[in-house]
């Protein structure tokens, strides 16, 4: 009996293909002809092996990416416009979110993750009362339309139907919370690539406390400040 073994190199997977001797007769009980099996295993390794070919480009495009930014000088100027603000904003600063809301000058929109966080923490001994207060705020604000909310994709809606699914690990939240930061920053921002330097314009401002979150969006090259900071910034 032949063989046919395609190895992939991005995988290291082994796809083998068992090809019937000429002549060689089905085995009993198989009502499939082998040509159509064999046919459907062909066109399914193909489609493997395109998928395969589109992540090794991507990666490849991403290398490209970051090997001709490394070295150069990184420049972020900020022009808020929408404002983020994460939940310990909402539990440490609430007064000065309810200001950055009432103000008019900028759009703010909460993520969904950020509001799930403080109906959990509703549940919680140490944060129950201050997350209450905290969750009346904002679904106040949301019934209203004074705020929008943001998906992990980095969409805005204007109501909290839509349901993202909760780890219950704070880093994996975290990220899906920096996740719609990215993207609606990538999406309303620029990138600018000059000979010595990268040039990002940002309109959305990220807001926390937390200094993981703080690390972390400054290796993406996001807006963030504490909402300390850009209260008084913006001299309110």
């Amino acid at each position: 009996q032949r063989q046919a073994v395609v190895s992939t190199q991005s995988t290291g997977e082994n796809l083998k293909i068992e090809a019937q001797p000429p002549g060689a007769e089905a085995p009993p009980g198989d009502e499939e002809p082998p040509g159509e099996v064999e046919g459907d295993e062909i066109c399914e390794l193909k489609e493997r092996m395109a998928q395969l070919r589109e992540k090794e480009a991507k990666q490849k495009e991403i290398s490209a990416a970051v090997k001709e930014l490394q070295g150069k000088r990184v420049i972020i100027t900020v022009k808020p416009r929408l404002i983020i603000p994460d939940t310990n904003c909402f539990l440490d600063a609430l007064n000065k979110i309810k200001k950055l809301v009432e103000c008019d000058r900028y759009k703010v929109a909460i993520p969904l993750m950020v509001l799930d966080e403080i109906k959990g923490l509703c549940r919680s001994e140490a944060k129950a009362e201050q997350a209450g207060i905290a969750l009346d705020v904002c679904e106040k604000l949301i019934s209203t339309k004074s705020v929008n909310l943001l998906t992990s994709k980095g969409n805005l809606m204007a109501s909290g139907e839509f349901k993202e699914a909760r780890t219950g690990d704070k880093g994996c939240n975290d990220d899906m919370i920096l996740a719609g930061v990215r993207s609606i920053s990538d999406h309303t921002g620029s990138q600018v690539l000059e000979d010595d330097a990268v040039h990002y314009t940002r309109t959305a401002v990220f807001l926390t406390s937390d200094s993981n979150l703080r690390v972390k969006a400054h290796t993406h090259h996001l807006a963030v400040m504490t909402v300390g900071e850009f209260v008084k910034r913006a001299r309110l």
